[in-house]
């Protein structure tokens, strides 16, 4: 009690220190980053009034005109959701057997994977969009290949932790009494799995519709190409326009797969 009591004021001590530390080191990170970057404070300051006077006086309000030619990118983009997120659900799901530890036929076919998966994960979304717009040109689809690479990939690896996180007595019981992998799987695995599978698909349904707005910005179709066109083009009312057609897009979006999750679940 003695040497807790004694010991109490040191640790205090050094629990003071250390904090003092960590923010002489976050102190001397920012001042070094605002120096490096070569940040201008009286620039910054000068250029508020000039952000505002763009959005207030160049981007809006949004121009009207031409509401028909948003209707097919639109759509495309609705499209190229619906079948990059179907695509990449199958082949996440594969994917996510072979990953998860209860449901891998081999652990040296899990470490693979995982590996695989971490390195698609790991290349930023957009990196693999231009990449695939160099090898396939300009147009759709490689803004489809690049939603399916990237929803198979992130839907693998939660699919897998989700398979991970079941309960094991099913299958511990079902494997006991002479079960198959593949019945293991059908009777104690997709039973429990598939409200998650539901939420998580329909969550990649959401960053689909996102994901292809940002498409169009590096060539990949969508309705993203109609905003760089207008931006390229200095038609800022027209960009504006796009943008609340995004937004409205997103919200319809997500309302709509809430309420199918409501439903489903």
């Amino acid at each position: 009690m003695q040497n807790g009591t004694a010991a109490s004021p040191l640790f205090q001590k050094q629990k003071r220190i250390k904090r003092l530390m960590s923010l002489a080191l976050l102190a001397a990170a920012l001042v070094f980053s605002i120096w490096y970057i070569k940040f201008d404070f009286t620039e910054f300051i000068n250029g508020i009034p000039l952000f505002f006077n763009f959005i207030f006086s160049d981007f809006l309000p949004p121009k009207m005109t031409h509401m028909d030619s948003y209707f097919k990118p639109v759509l495309d983009t609705l499209i190229f959701s619906v079948v990059s997120t179907f695509m990449a659900s199958a082949f996440g799901l594969a994917v996510a057997f072979l990953m998860a530890r209860n449901t891998s036929p081999h652990p040296a076919v899990r470490i693979v994977f995982r590996g695989i998966i971490s390195f698609v994960r790991n290349v930023p979304f957009l990196v693999w969009a231009s990449l695939l717009v160099v090898i396939f040109g300009v147009g759709t689809m490689p803004g489809l290949f690049a939603l399916v690479l990237f929803g198979a990939c992130f839907l693998a690896r939660v699919y897998a932790e989700s398979i991970e996180e079941l309960d094991k007595e099913t299958t511990e019981a079902l494997s006991a009494s002479g079960a198959t992998y593949l019945q293991i799987i059908k009777h104690a695995i997709i039973p429990q799995f598939m409200p998650g599978y539901y939420s998580w698909t329909l969550f990649m349904f959401e960053i689909n519709i996102r994901s292809s707005a940002i498409l169009g910005l590096v060539g990949a179709g969508g309705i993203g190409s109609n905003l760089k066109q207008a931006m390229d083009l200095f038609q800022y009312g027209r960009a504006s326009m796009i943008i609340v057609i995004l937004i409205v897009l997103i919200l319809a979006v997500e309302f709509t797969t809430q309420k199918v999750r409501e439903r489903i679940l």
